[in-house]
């Protein structure tokens, strides 16, 4: 006998994040007890310029018809289906077609997602529109994304080797978080797949047969709501929900800290994959780092990618 159950999360205990008001970089340390505990930050955005200017005509009107590539889903559930394992194509289209789109609100037998699109190489018009927060240390910045969708879409839980500021300019998000030691129930893909980061488990119909281990996780929720800014420390799980007909999201993605590879996830790819989990942590852009992979090359005589 299969035991599912709907909205286990919010079954279980739920905690929820703490909102702050513009801290200090000082300030957002301390709160994040020095990066290792997700916060809400709020009125940040209200500084940037996307915060007022990002309308679909204003975004039509800057970016035109650029030719974009957008993921496809014929659930809302991008990239990466848990249950069924499926990875989804993406398709090439322009971009007023995808606000189009997005504006029209049809249903359909395939749904469309901006994810994860370096803004400053592929949106350099709309670069100058956003600001990076200055909780972030600038040598160790590693990319800052685009995120551009509709109501409904679900990125599936999973886990990101770096630290994560997802920043809300318009729609709401509805994100759940697992932190690094709740990892023992929530059954990760294999170290040797090629998703070690993602979940087997659907959390929003988890089948308890199969992942009983499930009912005892602990999960933190919010709301983000337009101007609001989710710190999420790496190697925590995350899984996100677009809530809106118009979403558009930036994140931050920088280094994670040494002290940050001492998670579950990180030991275990440390004992099974050792090369991967060194190509991971040694892919650092700072001259710190650069010393250490230089030292590592030269004791193992070979080449680290």
């Amino acid at each position: 006998m299969n035991i599912h159950v709907e909205n286990q999360v919010a079954q279980t205990s739920v905690k929820k994040i703490e909102r702050i008001h513009k801290p200090t970089p000082e300030e957002f340390k301390q709160v994040t007890r020095s990066y290792t505990q997700p916060i809400i930050i709020t009125e940040k955005i209200a500084e940037w310029k996307a915060f007022d200017l990002w309308s679909i005509d204003y975004l039509n009107s800057v970016v035109g018809n650029k030719e974009i590539n957008v993921n496809v889903s014929k659930n809302k559930i991008f990239t990466f289906d848990p249950e069924t394992e499926d990875t989804f194509p993406s398709t090439k289209m322009q971009f007023t077609d995808f606000t189009n789109w997005i504006l029209n609100g049809r249903k359909s037998d395939q749904y469309y997602y901006l994810q994860q699109h370096p803004i400053e190489s592929s949106f350099p018009e709309l670069f100058p529109d956003i600001e990076t927060p200055d909780y972030i240390n600038k040598n160790l910045l590693m990319v800052s994304n685009l995120w551009m969708g509709t109501g409904g879409n679900t990125t599936p839980l999973h886990w990101d080797a770096a630290k994560n500021l997802l920043s809300q300019v318009r729609g709401r998000k509805r994100i759940l978080l697992f932190e690094p030691k709740q990892t023992a129930f929530l059954y990760p893909f294999s170290v040797h797949s090629k998703t070690p980061h993602m979940s087997h488990v659907n959390i929003d119909k988890p089948d308890l047969d199969k992942f009983p281990k499930f009912q005892n996780a602990k999960s933190m929720e919010c709301v983000l709501e337009p101007g609001e800014m989710l710190f999420i420390p790496a190697f925590w799980w995350h899984q996100v929900y677009s809530l809106d007909q118009i979403n558009i999201a930036v994140n931050f993605w920088w280094q994670a800290n040494l002290k940050d590879y001492l998670t579950p996830q990180a030991k275990q790819i440390l004992i099974q994959r050792p090369k991967f989990f060194w190509a991971i942590i040694l892919q650092r852009t700072n001259p710190y780092w650069k010393l250490i992979k230089d030292f590592v090359v030269r004791i193992s005589n070979k080449k680290i990618v």
